[in-house]
């Protein structure tokens, strides 16, 4: 069903119609979203690919574009957006999808840097054999439940740090969604502790 079929031939739904329909029914929800999306893929997708700049897509437009929609109504029925004149939906929406769009960026670029950075938060006198242990892939496994023993949440932070390359804003983003940890200096205390506890381990 299109929107067009679902507005009967109205007007396009209002941000307050949107942030209504999101709080209601499944079915107002879903017709929300879908007006949420229809009223703005075009032009988020004209967005997005002014971005890239000759760079390949890290990610296809319509993935950010429908991560950002996700991330809205969480945001929505968390209470942490309500529209006004000075952040009107689509500039809420434009904003969310630039971050996820440099975060994507960020995450390819730092792949290759992740695995120095983590070193270089380690004592120098114990990076050799550290390093020499952490490059034989045949150990990963033994790896992640190193990350399992270095502590609470430990594993969950280390692998959004080392593999999946986020920064620090990015872990608290993930970590206080699922109600783990509350904030991003919470978030700092506990990465230094499993890294003091991993190097601990690894001598």
């Amino acid at each position: 069903m299109t929107l067009k079929t679902l507005l009967g031939g109205r007007q396009p739904l209002t941000d307050a119609d949107i942030v209504a329909g999101l709080r209601g029914t499944e079915r107002a929800q879903n017709k929300a979203i879908e007006a949420l999306y229809e009223q703005n893929q075009a032009f988020l997708t004209r967005f997005l690919r002014s971005k890239q700049n000759g760079l390949y897509f890290v990610k296809e437009p319509e993935d950010i574009i429908w991560e950002a929609i996700t991330a809205v109504l969480h945001n929505v029925l968390d209470g942490h957006y309500v529209p006004s004149s000075q952040t009107p939906l689509r500039a809420y929406l434009v904003s969310i999808c630039r971050n996820l769009w440099y975060k994507a960026v960020s995450q390819e670029e730092n792949r290759d840097r992740r695995e120095e950075a983590f070193w270089q938060a380690m004592e120098p006198s114990e990076l050799p054999d550290v390093e020499q242990w952490l490059h034989n892939q045949q150990q990963w496994t033994r790896y992640l439940l190193l990350f399992d023993r270095a502590g609470k949440h430990c594993r969950q932070i280390l692998t959004l740090w080392l593999v999946d390359g986020l920064d620090n804003g990015a872990i608290t983003e993930v970590m206080v969604r699922e109600g783990k940890l509350k904030n991003e200096q919470v978030i700092r205390n506990t990465k230094s502790d499993c890294l003091k506890k991993l190097t601990s381990l690894l001598r």
